[in-house]
């Protein structure tokens, strides 16, 4: 399944106090030539007491994606940016998913080193259990609703991050990422941690069994 990520709806996250990150995302869509973006101003809500600060933005951040899943002016397939991240050099906005695809995670996170991954064909892995959200194509509004309700439920009633969620229903689905990264979290971006480290690098084919 061929997706053109210039012409599909991409609505990147971005706090009104972050303007260098604004700038450095609006130069990017004008160098890969997206025709289709939009800026949806970060949400900002203080975390439960006694929150770590490595996480304190946790539930403006998940409350911020959740908004624009359930926000149905954006068609599927939606591509959802964070304003931290960066496209790898030879970045190619036409991709050929797998046909039986949910979502695509274009980026990824070792942050959960018992994450499971299948090789699917030459160009994609299966995956489960991948933390952060920084580079997610939904494909399905299926996998986009279950996200949504997932994600909610982390904030709100486990008081957690909510790609904690996410990365768990992940197995229920067919979701993928390409063999490499094609995006990741820049340690240039303004942000309150720096994952490139764990961002930058492909995941592993651990021929975890899906069923």
């Amino acid at each position: 399944m061929k997706i053109d990520l210039r012409e599909i709806p991409v609505v990147w996250i971005n706090l009104d106090s972050a303007t260098k990150n604004a700038e450095l995302m609006q130069e990017r869509f004008n160098k890969f030539g997206f025709k289709n973006t939009h800026r949806k101003s970060g949400v900002v809500i203080p975390p439960p007491p006694n929150t770590d600060k490595s996480i304190a933005h946790f539930r403006g951040c998940g409350t911020s994606h959740i908004q624009i899943l359930d926000d149905t002016k954006y068609s599927t397939p939606l591509l959802i940016l964070e304003d931290d991240v960066e496209f790898v050099d030879n970045f190619n906005p036409v991709l050929d998913i797998p046909d039986d695809s949910d979502g695509v995670y274009l980026g990824i996170s070792h942050g959960n080193v018992f994450y499971g991954s299948c090789q699917h064909n030459e160009n994609y892995l299966r995956i489960a259990g991948i933390l952060a959200a920084h580079a997610i194509l939904y494909v399905t509004d299926a996998y986009r609703k279950a996200m949504s309700e997932i994600g909610q439920y982390c904030l709100y009633t486990l008081n957690k991050p909510w790609d904690l969620g996410t990365a768990g229903i992940q197995k229920d689905f067919k979701v993928y990422t390409p063999n490499n990264p094609l995006i990741y979290q820049s340690d240039n971006r303004q942000s309150s941690n720096k994952w490139q480290g764990l961002t930058d690098k492909p995941l592993q084919n651990r021929n975890t069994v899906f069923s």
